[in-house]
């Protein structure tokens, strides 16, 4: 054979060198040609209003019946897509029990926070989770009737107070807000209320707490259903995408 196998294998290595090294020459130009992925735009964590509300349930129950009063106001501020939120009311509640009734009147506040999970939403519709820590400051009174035989004693009427009591309590949260018109918003938030301590009179069990309700149950349920209306002082700042 007029070619020996040294010199075939050395041709053989460099046809391979060279087909190695033009797969990588064509590698980095497809790769220089490949369109760079746009940045995401940072999040704007700068408020954009305030909206302000009241439960509709509190005022329904305050009108149409005799053993509770009470109101409530809500609000909450935007950072992007989360929501600092805080609620201040009243609660007042006239129980009638065996041989006797019990009232209870004071005022309460929660402050949490709202994760939306709509977040893209331009009108800022929300589908929300969240957390709320509670305070309640009130005052509460049993009376207890006790219907003897006339003949022998008058009726007893014994009364037990518990005045300047304090409350706490944990809550999360989930409901939805929805932009109506303008600056009208609908929701409603329901709440699983846990953990209630109560500071008061040793002597006096406290039965019903403002802002939270039956304090025996250390698992409870409320909620609300709110109109708002929104006060906005900007818009959010939409970045452009770069090509």
């Amino acid at each position: 054979m007029w070619l020996d196998l040294p010199i075939i294998k050395l041709m053989l290595s460099i046809i391979r060198f060279f087909i190695s090294a033009c797969l990588v020459f064509f590698a980095l130009l497809l790769h220089g040609q490949e369109k760079k992925a746009p940045p995401k735009p940072k999040k704007d964590y700068r408020p954009t209003g305030l909206r302000v509300g009241t439960d509709l349930i509190d005022i329904g129950k305050t009108l149409a019946t005799n053993t509770f009063t009470g109101w409530e106001i809500n609000g909450d501020v935007d950072f992007a897509n989360y929501y600092l939120t805080a609620d201040f009311g009243t609660w007042g509640k006239d129980i009638l029990i065996k041989n006797g009734d019990y009232t209870n009147s004071g005022t309460y506040y929660r402050v949490g926070v709202d994760i939306n999970f709509l977040g893209k939403d331009p009108d800022k519709n929300m589908f929300f989770l969240g957390f709320r820590a509670g305070h309640s400051v009130f005052n509460e009174s049993v009376n207890y009737y006790t219907n003897v035989p006339p003949h022998l004693f008058s009726p007893l009427d014994t009364t037990y107070s518990n005045p300047n009591a304090s409350g706490n309590w944990g809550e999360i949260t989930t409901g939805l807000r929805v932009k109506v018109w303008k600056g009208l918003w609908l929701g409603y938030t329901a709440r699983m209320k846990f953990a209630p301590t109560v500071t008061s009179n040793p002597n006096f069990v406290t039965y019903d707490m403002p802002g939270y309700g039956v304090v025996q149950n250390t698992l409870w349920w409320g909620f609300n259903y709110q109109v708002f209306w929104r006060f906005a002082w900007r818009k959010d700042k939409v970045l452009p995408v770069k090509k």
